[in-house]
């Protein structure tokens, strides 16, 4: 089975504007798992009249015409030269918040700034941003990578552009109290013995006493630091809030939290074992604890991502995943290098375990 073409640019086309002499990037398959048309097929146009047919709406194509380095785009290796002087930021930001117990507040509100023009300007950026750190001291990345997520469930929302500027320095600050927390309790908190985690989760109300008491920034902002641990059954933290008192920027945070610590702090994987499918299928089976409206738009445009990654099974058995289920993406298809089709969610033993870089 051929590899994709990582030197080669793929798009993904919809069928009308489908042309003879096309190549496709990835296998197209029904919606029961089997391969209707294979990777490197050239398009011929009795083949495209077969799509239509079959009522495929797109496919991914390998671009017409390639540049001299097409990997490197330039507007996302612009957003990722943003990300690491963003992190930058944010390190330097938190070391002085311990020390003067104040927000650099121009500063930051710059820096989120800049990551909301960045993921509009890119689009999906969130696979790319697991590409870049490790794992280790995960905080300062954590807070960047929950800025840029949030602003971008914040633009598939459709909310305007200073309300996305605005859900991106939130997310920036959510976790501004962990400044004022001992370095030991900020590693691997899922895994803190009752007593310091208590005094771990004192990180919402000491960002909320930062961000309030910060000149020129909203109640909305704080509101958003302080309740993005909160959650609609009630079963939250600090205050044990149901829905229609959660902040909705608060919602989006959440949402990017929860995915981004199942990449990052909760991940089991090294670094270059990375789940996404996981992450995803959490968000999933919380759904009912999260906002409905953020956490489906959310899920549901990654999940489009998420096709055609070479994968690992939790039993060993490696393979590439040729259809999404939605509801369960890591009980998606998967082809095994083999040629055998399998459907995860028949499967009681076996799922999606990480994606092989």
């Amino acid at each position: 089975m051929n590899e994709p073409d990582e030197n080669r640019k793929i798009i993904e086309q919809s069928i009308e504007y489908l042309v003879p002499g096309m190549e496709l990037a990835r296998d197209v398959c029904s919606s029961d798992g089997k391969v209707l048309f294979s990777q490197n097929s050239i398009l011929a146009q009795h083949n495209i009249q077969k799509l239509i047919s079959w009522q495929i709406p797109k496919v991914f194509v390998y671009a017409e015409v390639t540049t001299a380095n097409p990997i490197i785009d330039p507007k996302l290796q612009k957003f990722l030269n943003t990300y690491n002087q963003s992190v930058t930021v944010v390190q330097k930001a938190f070391d002085d918040i311990r020390s003067t117990q104040e927000i650099p507040i121009d500063t930051l509100a710059a820096t989120a700034d800049d990551i909301a023009a960045g993921v509009a300007e890119t689009g999906n950026i969130i696979d790319r941003l697991y590409n870049l750190p490790p794992c280790d001291d995960y905080t300062m990345y954590h807070s960047v990578n929950v800025s840029a997520i949030s602003a971008l469930i914040a633009i598939w929302l459709k909310y305007p552009p200073e309300s996305v500027n605005a859900i991106s320095l939130a997310g920036l600050l959510h976790d501004v109290g962990k400044s004022c927390l001992p370095t030991e309790l900020l590693n691997k908190p899922n895994k803190l013995p009752p007593n310091q985690y208590e005094e771990y989760m004192k990180h919402v109300t000491l960002g909320y006493d930062l961000v309030r008491k910060t000149p020129n920034i909203s109640q909305s902002i704080a509101t958003a630091v302080f309740q993005h641990h909160e959650r609609r059954d009630g079963s939250g933290y600090p205050g044990g809030l149901t829905d229609f008192h959660i902040h909705p920027y608060a919602k989006i945070i959440a949402v990017a939290d929860l995915y981004d610590e199942g990449m990052t702090i909760n991940c089991e994987n090294p670094q270059s074992k990375l789940s996404p499918y996981l992450s995803l299928q959490k968000l999933r089976e919380n759904v009912h604890r999260l906002n409905p409206k953020v956490c489906i738009i959310f899920t549901d445009n990654m999940v489009n991502f998420l096709s055609g990654n070479q994968v690992a099974l939790t039993d060993g058995r490696q393979g590439r995943v040729v259809f999404i289920n939605k509801d369960q993406p890591a009980r998606s298809m998967v082809q095994l290098d083999n040629g055998t089709v399998l459907d995860l969610s028949e499967q009681t033993e076996v799922s999606i375990h990480y994606i092989i870089r």
